[in-house]
């Protein structure tokens, strides 16, 4: 385990979790103090509920550990479609270490950064930008009146097992585990079915213990023509659309090759600057 603080910011590491957080305002060093303690224990409370944790989920399911019913709150949004709580997990801890970090505290920002997947906390007047993962210059900038507290992204390429082909999927929602968990799900939507150049392999027969027991997952991407770099995007489109409808995500950013798309609504929420060599697809 590791917690040390650098450059005003404060690290935590334990296992797969990796988090920096920065926070603005007067009660800083108090704040830091107490998520310090909270962190100690997050990870050994989490991984009692693991076994259920990686199971389809259902609806209403209840756990005891606050990150755990944060995951399945998340997920259950999705059912009947296939997920489990896992696709929120980032997010669920990043959400928790914020609450944590904010709660009684006066503060006029924070954010907690785990693996990418990032919450934001804002005070009147404040806003802050964020990078998004693999489109070079390019960020999303979030203001105080917004309703985004929350980003995350997937794609086949991150550390977790995708069913789509997506580079990556990036999503703005009203929190981190809201944005895991739909980016998981447009990333999955992001396909072509039965497409000669891309390989798939059951999940289990690359990890034995992956939450995607029977699912094949990508493994590689050929390359692909325009044609179908465009439709496996606009089935992403399509996906994130439903969800933007159902209001359980604000915005979306969905890139495959040198393509992308953006999902939102008439006030835009992603800023993209300096696009380099991606080309933006509008779809109707």
């Amino acid at each position: 385990m590791i917690i040390k603080e650098k450059d005003n910011r404060l690290f935590l590491q334990h296992g797969p979790i990796d988090i920096v957080i920065e926070a603005i305002g007067k009660d800083k060093s108090i704040a830091y103090e107490k998520v310090k303690t909270y962190f100690k224990n997050l990870l050994s409370e989490l991984v009692l509920e693991l076994e259920l944790l990686k199971k389809e989920v259902k609806y209403n399911r209840q756990f005891t550990n606050q990150i755990a019913q944060k995951m399945q709150q998340a997920t259950q949004e999705f059912h009947p479609d296939f997920i489990t709580p896992m696709a929120a997990v980032a997010g669920s801890v990043a959400d928790s270490v914020l609450e944590v970090l904010t709660s009684g505290f006066i503060l006029e920002k924070a954010y907690v950064n785990n693996g990418g997947d990032v919450s934001f906390y804002l005070n009147k007047g404040q806003s802050m930008k964020s990078s998004l993962a693999s489109m070079p210059k390019t960020f999303t900038e979030i203001k105080y009146e917004d309703k985004s507290r929350g980003v995350a992204t997937s794609g086949w390429r991150g550390r977790s097992f995708s069913l789509g082909i997506a580079d990556s999927v990036t999503v703005l929602a009203n929190n981190a585990a809201m944005a895991d968990a739909a980016a998981t799900m447009i990333a999955n939507s992001v396909n072509l079915k039965d497409h000669p150049l891309i390989k798939k392999s059951y999940a289990q027969d690359l990890n034995d213990s992956s939450d995607l027991f029977g699912q094949m997952v990508t493994t590689e991407v050929g390359k692909l023509s325009e044609k179908d770099i465009i439709k496996a995007i606009n089935n992403g489109h399509t996906k994130a659309k439903t969800y933007l409808c159902n209001n359980l995500i604000n915005s979306a950013l969905i890139q495959l090759c040198d393509y992308f798309c953006i999902v939102q609504r008439t006030s835009p929420t992603l800023n993209i600057i300096n696009k380099s060599n991606l080309k933006q697809i509008c779809f109707e």
